[in-house]
């Protein structure tokens, strides 16, 4: 069913029928795989059929809806004004166009009152899919939503309320409200309480947030698989020792019952009630549904091993959730506990505590590409931490309404809020690669068969198992070539070139509170290769271009080099000017604009133009520039094979004398999907076209590679979206390859 949910083709399916024809010993076991396959595939097929049509998108629909999730309320700073959003989880039905009930999350802007959980409406939606952006590394938000159920997302243009919201959606919010207003003295304790309660994180500033991330302690943060069994195995065992003995003295038949037996009853109680005060999210369920198979288990007197209860309780969540095959927590949660059962088969208590953060950190470097070294120690401090004091203290205070054990909660909050930031600076090790699938997986075995002794296997060979992460590097440059990576960052843009030895990041993408295309996507590219990158350019301040560079810096280390042309609008950068120039490995690159002393050239114009030439192929990096830059260099500009378009194919940019002059045969516009800006713009698209030149977008194709090819000189180049596919970036249909 995995296999199935994954993968989304017939021809596997193919195989197993043709095997089961074959193997007649197996034939019944094949038939039965066929028939999970088969499954997975329709539950797949299905839930990509429920997702926004493509003719729907950009268009304002009319819905009833409700808000069936805690709304996340913030006060930001956009497009220079204080605003509020909330971003709302929606149930929407009642539209002919898109009829069904439907899963939506939403961003509502400057809203004239907060809408709260529970509360319905009429609402006008402009809606687009859960597209996303996709590379190489980074988050695959198309997926996400997949796995979650959300069949689109959007922006609420209009809400006329019907209802207030009542109920238990709302007396969780009410609860929130109430925790953190209890400790207004304890900033962090106030933000943290509500998530670990009711999961509630909207209160979490940015800061906050990057701390719990940058010490891979987030995990703390999402109620789940963790907290579920903290608070079962403590129900548990005051149900086995006090409540049990007393309802056995009052009901004699439960006599024929054990204490253990009967222990889980509250057990499974207080696990349903606090995945209830979650909201029932995924995590929460799976933790809840494989504490029930265990909790069955043992009941009827069928004790079953790790391993069997694991393979039970994972076939019983893929059949109740079969989408949570591609969610990386699923696979994280089980991990961990299989991580657990499979060190304490040879070791105490003691080195399980320290063994395990270093399998996890491993395990979470390969789910969701953060790397960091403080991990380890960070979960070895934090778990027992939370698990001990935080958690049971937040928990008896919010059912009791005791300030005293809230307080006593925060205090703990704070303690880990002072550990984490002590550890927050070691975050990455630079030019020591993420571990990809394959290679985390050697690795995890590596560790799995080194911490256990019984493990009949030679020691001295361990080291083997490091070779395809060591390995994992990208195929080298010839002398004098390059290679260009163009990320799929939205509206923005930020591309990488690569010779034999050297790294140039150009331009860094765009950035929010919170976050920032560079930290989603070009780190984690960074760290999936181990590559440091030997300069930036930042063609000039503007956000979609220079505000990742932040979070760029701490790969670079102690002594980065920036060069922009508005060094007074980006930190830490030094001017850029025409005539600079250097060499790596056969590759030149030199900056033609802007001119030394312009004090013409600002915004746009600006921008740093970089032209880079090895072997037979040339690239021009024209940043914003409009056409008022490009005429002065009329009679200057160098023949260019690839130019990457200016200011992401607007109008107002790559005039035709401009291309007349670099007589390109590729140009690559960086773009958002059906962004409002409405780039490339279609002048410049029949421009173009009529100059034969060929035209590859980002909002189309992802991330896009181009380098030379072995045979012939001509260009080797990678669509993401193309080359990479998977059944969820196409329309729902049934596929045989």
């Amino acid at each position: 069913m995995v296999a199935g949910v994954r993968i989304g083709v017939l021809w596997p399916l193919c195989m197993m029928l043709l095997m089961a024809l074959l193997w007649r010993p197996r034939k019944k076991a094949l038939l039965l795989a066929a028939v999970a396959y088969t499954a997975g595939v329709w539950q797949l097929q299905w839930a990509i059929s429920q997702q926004l049509p493509s003719n729907l998108e950009g268009q304002t629909l009319r819905f009833e809806a409700q808000v069936v999730a805690l709304p996340q309320t913030v006060h930001e700073y956009r497009f220079g004004r204080w605003r509020w959003r909330q971003t709302l989880l929606l149930e929407v039905w009642g539209n002919n166009l898109w009829p069904g009930r439907h899963r939506l999350r939403v961003n509502y802007y400057a809203p004239p009152a907060p809408l709260h959980a529970g509360e319905r409406g009429q609402i006008a939606l402009k809606l687009r899919s859960g597209r996303g952006q996709y590379n190489l590394a980074g988050p695959d938000l198309a997926r996400r939503d997949l796995a979650q159920g959300i069949h689109a997302r959007g922006s609420v243009q209009q809400w006329r309320g019907v209802s207030q919201g009542d109920g238990f959606l709302r007396w969780r919010e009410q609860l929130a409200n109430t925790l953190a207003a209890s400790l207004q003295g304890s900033p962090v304790g106030a933000s943290v309480v509500p998530a670990l309660i009711v999961g509630d994180r909207s209160r979490l500033t940015t800061q906050q947030w990057q701390v719990f991330q940058s010490t891979g302690a987030a995990h703390l943060l999402a109620i789940s698989g963790l907290h579920i069994a903290l608070v079962a195995g403590l129900a548990g065992w005051l149900g086995r020792w006090c409540l049990m003995p007393f309802c056995q003295y009052i009901a004699p038949a439960l006599r024929r019952y054990t204490l253990q037996q009967l222990a889980w009853c509250p057990a499974l109680l207080a696990a349903v009630g606090y995945s209830a005060m979650a909201g029932f999210s995924l995590p929460t369920l799976r933790a809840v549904t494989m504490l029930a198979v265990v909790a069955i288990s043992s009941c009827l007197r069928q004790p079953l091993s790790l391993w069997r209860s694991l393979a039970v309780a994972l076939g019983v969540v893929l059949l109740v959730f079969p989408l949570s095959a591609l969610s990386e927590s699923l696979w994280l949660s089980f991990g961990a506990v299989a991580a657990i059962g499979w060190l304490a088969m040879g070791q105490g208590s003691r080195r399980l505590i320290v063994l395990l953060p270093v399998m996890m950190s491993v395990l979470g470097a390969v789910l969701f590409e953060q790397w960091s070294l403080s991990a380890p120690l960070a979960n070895i401090l934090l778990i027992p931490l939370y698990s001990f004091l935080v958690i049971p203290l937040a928990l008896c205070g919010a059912l009791t309404g005791s300030s005293v054990l809230l307080q006593g909660a925060a205090t703990g909050i704070e303690l880990s809020s002072w550990l984490m930031e002590g550890l927050a600076g070691a975050v990455i090790v630079p030019g020591v690669p993420l571990p990809g699938a394959l290679a985390g997986a050697c690795v995890i075995v590596a560790l799995a068969v080194l911490m256990v002794p019984a493990v009949p296997f030679p020691r001295r060979l361990l080291p083997l198992f490091l070779v395809p992460w060591l390995a994992q590097r990208p195929a080298p440059l010839p002398h004098g070539e390059w290679e260009l990576t163009v990320f799929d960052v939205g509206q923005g843009l930020a591309l990488a070139v690569r010779t034999r030895e050297h790294l140039l990041l150009y331009d860094t993408g765009s950035s929010w509170p919170g976050g920032s295309m560079a930290a989603s996507i070009v780190v984690p590219w960074l760290n999936r290769w181990g590559q440091v990158p030997d300069r930036i350019v930042v063609s000039h301040g503007d956000n979609d271009h220079a505000g990742g560079l932040e979070a760029i810096l701490p790969v670079m280390g102690d002594s980065p080099v920036v060069i922009s042309g508005e060094p007074e609008r980006v930190a830490n950068s030094v001017p850029c000017h025409a005539g600079q120039n250097w060499r790596w490995d056969g590759v030149r690159f030199r900056v033609l604009w802007p001119r030394r002393g312009d004090g013409n050239a600002h915004g746009n114009d600006a921008s740093c133009v970089l032209h880079v030439e090895g072997g037979s192929l040339s690239l021009l990096l024209p940043g914003d520039i409009t056409r008022e830059s490009e005429y002065p260099l009329l009679g200057h500009w160098p023949q260019s094979d690839l130019v990457v378009l200016a200011h992401h194919g607007s109008r107002s940019s790559t005039s035709a004398a401009f291309l007349r002059e670099t007589s390109p045969e590729w140009a690559i516009a960086s773009a958002g999907y059906r962004h409002h800006f409405g780039h490339p713009h279609a002048q410049v698209l029949e421009r173009l076209r009529a100059s034969g030149v060929t035209v590859l977008r980002t909002d189309e194709s992802g991330m896009i590679v181009f380098r030379r090819g072995d045979a012939d000189n001509v260009p080797l180049i990678t669509k993401w979206r193309q080359n990479y596919a998977r059944p969820w970036h196409q329309p729902a249909g049934w596929r045989f390859w």
